[in-house]
């Protein structure tokens, strides 16, 4: 039975003051490490092993401190020096098929599944967000140029990556969002506490 492609979950250890930093400036520190944390849990819950058709790994930039119980249950492994770039095209180099980032509420097993499918027509997939970036890549073969000179954490990096692709035969998922500023915040929020309203969640 062939391996099943790996998906690394790319997330920053659980460092007060290291993390949703933009984020942080609004809500304090204390409160943009705990979004971070339940953010990173239920990326974990929703793409655990068994859940699609890909074998998750979790890749920490930093120390891995209490997510290093998760070894217990999937690989974890340490993102390289470097920016995130760098980082990223190193994961696939290490023979990851498709990489998600962990601040997408509604990114799910069916949407990596889908991206994988997807590349039996396709070199590239991108899953793009509200935001002018991406929250999955998923590629047949490591392209390190898809991951140089692009403006990470600005509104152009879909643009950018996709530019980057050139003639490459490239396929889009449906478009979500990720919690990165406050109105995000607040919608996660009061997606959490009322998980009912699908249209406000999706």
């Amino acid at each position: 039975m062939p391996a099943r492609p790996r998906l690394a979950i790319f997330a920053k250890a659980p460092v007060l003051g290291g993390v949703k930093t933009r984020l942080a400036h609004a809500i304090g520190a204390t409160a943009a490490l705990e979004a971070h944390r339940q953010l990173l849990l239920g990326t974990l819950a929703r793409l655990s092993p068994g859940s699609g058709q890909f074998a998750p790994e979790l890749w920490l930039a930093g120390a891995g401190g209490e997510f290093d119980v998760w070894a217990r249950w999937l690989p974890v492994r340490q993102q390289p020096a470097g920016d995130l770039g760098t980082r990223m095209a190193a994961a696939f180099a290490a023979g990851v098929t498709a990489l998600v980032g962990c601040d997408i509420p509604a990114l799910a097993a069916g949407h990596v599944d889908a991206a994988l499918a997807k590349l039996a027509e396709a070199e590239l997939v991108l899953g793009p967000t509200t935001d002018g970036g991406y929250c999955l890549i998923a590629m047949r073969e490591p392209n390190p140029g898809l991951f140089q000179n692009i403006p990470w954490g600005t509104s152009g990096v879909l643009a950018a990556t996709k530019a980057a692709a050139g003639d490459r035969a490239l396929a889009l998922l449906d478009r979500l969002w990720d919690v990165d500023e406050v109105a995000s915040w607040r919608r996660w929020r009061a997606c959490r506490a009322q998980p009912a309203t699908a249209a406000m969640c999706s």
